[in-house]
């Protein structure tokens, strides 16, 4: 029974009712914590705990209050199946994190395979330039195998080093949140897309294979180029002239598209237009490939078919030089002119122009 004035007992229950708040009002604080951070989740509890052990010792003083200390328990209750039920998601969190731990070091091993296959293939160029070259060619190509080499050396060291150090972060790191755990899940991604990037540009290279030679009109390549790739809304990309049939690996002539396109939303920096001529005559077909860019100095334009040679800070110095090797392989030529500033590929074609329906 409570003792003293009314007064006082008022003032015994708004004491008990902040206390109550107070106990609340720490209890989601602690749920809020735990979902940061699951190390504080035993501090939470233990907080929680004590809160409910001093509403109890008050209660055991305030017996005609009982109903309302009642309620107010189960209140606590639920809140904390609540805390339970976050614990126990956190804990299938921390299951999934390991999971994708072992997909990163399977990630990892797959490039270091890419790495020793690439490597395979050099030893093997290597003997085929020894027993089928002269003395001089099999000096340059040897020259060209030991850049290569460098070149994908110095290209592969970076992504993996960020590779390596992001695992370590995942690994190591107990306290890392979920956003800095996706955030160097990705970049892991990234830098792996990165280095297969240029694995299978240095393969191609190596080994350009042969062609799957078909019937394909130029437009319908060009459609499904550019299908697959994300051009900007402030770029205006448009296709002019008629359609022509060529006999081609359209795959192959997809990636060198690809490629070009790709210069030339570079080139305008993702803004501006990029025009396809084609344009066809009795001999021959020729793709144009023009934009609003600045164009490209005299002294790039003398080098930038040349393998490894990049003006690029991430470029692997490939591209337009394996873009020049397919287009030979079809018989034909890739060119640049300035002013405007366009690739022109030109390709034997079968004479057919194609009828717009």
């Amino acid at each position: 029974m409570l003792s003293g004035s009314p007064l006082e007992n008022e003032s015994a229950l708004r004491d008990l009712a902040q206390i109550s708040i107070n106990a609340l009002k720490d209890l989601e604080m602690a749920k809020k914590q735990l979902q940061e951070n699951d190390l504080r989740i035993q501090e939470a509890n233990k907080m929680a705990n004590e809160r409910v052990g001093e509403i109890t010792r008050v209660n055991h003083q305030l017996q005609e209050q009982i109903s309302y200390v009642e309620n107010m328990t189960r209140s606590i209750q639920e809140k904390n199946i609540q805390l339970q039920n976050d614990v126990k998601s956190v804990i299938v969190e921390k299951s999934n994190y390991r999971k994708l731990n072992e997909l990163l070091k399977s990630d990892l091993q797959n490039v270091i395979k890419k790495e020793k296959e690439l490597t395979v293939k050099q030893a093997f160029l290597e003997r085929r330039i020894q027993e089928q070259s002269g003395a001089l060619e099999r000096s340059e190509k040897m020259a060209m195998i030991g850049q290569l080499t460098s070149k994908l050396a110095h290209d592969i060291r970076n992504p993996l080093s960020k590779i390596n150090l992001s695992h370590d972060i995942l690994c190591q790191s107990q306290n890392l949140n979920v956003m800095d755990k996706i955030k160097n899940r990705n970049r892991i991604d990234s830098e792996i897309t990165n280095i297969t990037h240029i694995i299978e540009d240095v393969l191609e290279f190596v080994r350009m294979s042969g062609l799957d030679l078909r019937e394909h009109t130029i437009k319908h390549v060009l459609d499904v180029t550019i299908n697959h790739l994300e051009i900007p809304p402030t770029v205006n990309l448009k296709i002019e002239g008629d359609d022509v049939a060529v006999i081609c690996d359209d795959r192959k002539l997809q990636a060198v598209f690809v490629n070009l396109i790709k210069n030339s939303l570079e080139a305008i920096h993702n803004q501006g237009y990029v025009t396809i001529k084609i344009l066809s005559s009795s001999t021959g077909v020729e793709i144009y490939f023009e934009d609003s860019g600045e164009g490209i100095s005299p002294v790039v334009q003398s080098r930038m078919f040349e393998p490894l040679f990049t003006t690029k800070q991430n470029g692997s110095g490939l591209g337009l030089a394996i873009c020049k090797m397919i287009i030979e392989q079809h018989g034909g030529r890739l060119e640049y002119k300035n002013h405007p500033s366009a690739f022109s590929v030109i390709l034997p074609n079968t004479g057919q122009k194609i009828t717009a329906r």
